[in-house]
């Protein structure tokens, strides 16, 4: 039965994988655009230390990204980053306050981030609710914790670490630093499990079609606690970065990703109902969000402007999904 069924799968992943080709394209396109606003619009645009400035700046949230963009992709939302982000920076900061050895810092950051995700799922699943629905209780609950942990206030005065702060916080290759360099890897990585392994395939089958995907064996369960637990695992790596590239932490740090995360994940082509998306679209989505962000700073636009931009991409975004689809289906 298992030889029959594999023949099935390979053509539905290779028409997968060339619809998300088709969609890759579009959004590199609508990146160049971009680039070439920003080309003729300032002088500063394609200086090297801005580009690497763009890279540096949607790192954190690419982190995020990949974690959302996995949830998103097997059919739940999780809009609770932004607080794991905040509390896994405090603490490991807390932590190498309290001058524990970094390596128990790092796990207790990491720590922290795949906790509250793990929460985020068990929750859900004991429940019977929808994610977003406890992820939207829990991004109060994990910024409570933040504050309180912090007394709501930074934690500064960290000791000297000169491998985690100067070597891994501000060292790079050449402009690239170290932080946006694992932020890379773990991209490459996590697109190849997706695209090529029967896990990403098994992922992606329960986000187009959970009943089909428990009729014919998959663990839906299991499958969506463990992408919400990867969710809260990439939101506290950026916690833990962000401290070696800060050496200080707040509490109310992370507000608002959430947003700035949705639309980059839906500029990238994840679809909102699950079942269709890649890594490299979301990239690409984080680079619009990232140009966009610069270019209001060299027009001279108020920073404030910065997460209403972000909204009004994502509106304009979802428009187009659906004018798409509109347009497909009185086709069809």
């Amino acid at each position: 039965m298992a030889n029959l069924q594999n023949p099935d799968a390979g053509r539905l992943k290779r028409r997968g994988l060339s619809s998300l080709a088709f969609d890759e394209l579009g959004i590199a396109l609508a990146v160049l655009l971009f680039f070439v606003v920003g080309a003729f619009s300032s002088p500063y645009f394609l200086t090297l230390n801005n580009l690497t400035g763009i890279l540096q700046n949607v790192t954190f949230l690419g982190f995020l990204s990949i974690g959302v963009g996995l949830t998103l992709m097997a059919g739940e939302i999780d809009i609770s980053v932004g607080s794991i982000f905040g509390l896994s920076s405090i603490v490991t900061a807390l932590v190498l306050k309290a001058d524990y050895p970094l390596a128990v810092a790092i796990a207790a950051g990491l720590s922290t981030g795949l906790v509250c995700g793990l929460v985020n799922g068990v929750v859900a699943e004991i429940i019977k609710v929808p994610v977003v629905v406890i992820t939207l209780a829990t991004l109060g609950v994990y910024r409570a914790l933040a504050l309180v942990l912090a007394n709501g206030s930074p934690v500064g005065g960290l000791p000297e670490i000169p491998g985690f702060f100067e070597w891994f916080g501000q060292g790079g290759i050449g402009q690239i630093s170290y932080i946006t360099l694992l932020f890379l890897a773990v991209a490459v990585i996590v697109e190849i499990v997706l695209r090529w392994t029967s896990s990403g395939f098994r992922l992606l089958a329960i986000g187009s079609n959970p009943h089909a995907a428990h009729l014919i064996g998959f663990h839906v369960e299991r499958t969506r606690i463990t992408v919400l637990a990867f969710s809260g695992l990439m939101a506290g790596l950026s916690g833990v970065c962000a401290v070696a590239y800060l050496q200080t932490a707040s509490p109310t740090s992370g507000t608002g990703y959430e947003l700035a995360v949705l639309a980059a994940i839906i500029i990238g082509g994840v679809k909102l109902t699950g079942g269709r998306g890649s890594i490299l679209g979301v990239l690409l989505g984080l680079c619009v969000i990232g140009v966009i962000q610069n270019l209001i700073v060299l027009w001279g636009i108020s920073p404030n402007w910065s997460q209403g931009v972000s909204g009004l991409v994502l509106i304009a975004a979802m428009t187009l999904t659906w004018i798409t689809k509109r347009g497909a289906s009185q086709r069809g």
